[in-house]
């Protein structure tokens, strides 16, 4: 019972959506009607500025931080207790409740998860995902390579498949999300993904 309690209660927590409050309080304006629309890191800086991702990145890396210690207070050392209530939150983040399912796509959140639970996985995909993103600028697709290296690095790293699944379930979640959203780096052209941008505003009429 305590565990569903937890995985309801991170889920809420990563509903909060921290970016469009900041962007809110700071300049006025509705971050789901500006820029990607999207509830993340990028548009809440490129919309809000300074203050707005500085408030944003603490509300995201939260996310990935209280439900873990809460899983471990609650739980010890459990590991899937702890992805479960950061997966959670991730879910939350993605689909909150509080904006009829509107959202972000919770990469800080997820790489947050990594980070604190293996922090060599972590660093190993955080240099990966800036490769692939220099490398974007020749099509933007590549990125998507970074779907099938959050597992197999979390995989090469741990040899855990409970960790590994969640590899594999934050990814199918980024594929979705990547889907239906546009992509910020490609809208807000970083790393000269002129190319890429229009390839995704072909997918979002």
């Amino acid at each position: 019972m305590k565990i569903v309690l937890l995985s309801i209660a991170s889920y809420l927590y990563g509903a909060i959506p921290f970016a469009y409050l900041a962007t809110r309080i700071l300049t006025g304006k509705k971050l789901t009607e500006e820029g990607t629309g999207n509830i993340g890191v990028t548009n809440a800086y490129k919309i809000g500025g300074t203050g707005a991702i500085i408030i944003t990145l603490m509300g995201e890396i939260s996310k990935a931080a209280l439900p873990i210690y809460a899983a471990r207070f609650l739980f010890g050392d459990d590991l899937f207790s702890m992805l479960l209530a950061a997966f959670s939150a991730l879910v939350g983040t993605s689909f909150s409740l509080f904006l009829k399912g509107r959202g972000g796509k919770g990469s800080t959140v997820a790489i947050w998860t990594i980070l604190i639970l293996s922090p060599l996985a972590g660093v190993i995909l955080l240099a990966t995902a800036g490769i692939l993103a220099v490398l974007a600028r020749a099509n933007i697709m590549i990125k998507k390579l970074l779907l099938i290296c959050i597992p197999g690095v979390i995989y090469l790293v741990e040899r855990d498949p409970v960790f590994t699944a969640f590899g594999v379930l934050a990814s199918l979640l980024f594929l979705l999300t990547g889907y239906i959203r546009k992509d910020d780096f490609a809208y807000y052209n970083v790393f000269q993904q002129k190319a890429g941008a229009k390839d995704v505003d072909s997918l979002h009429p």
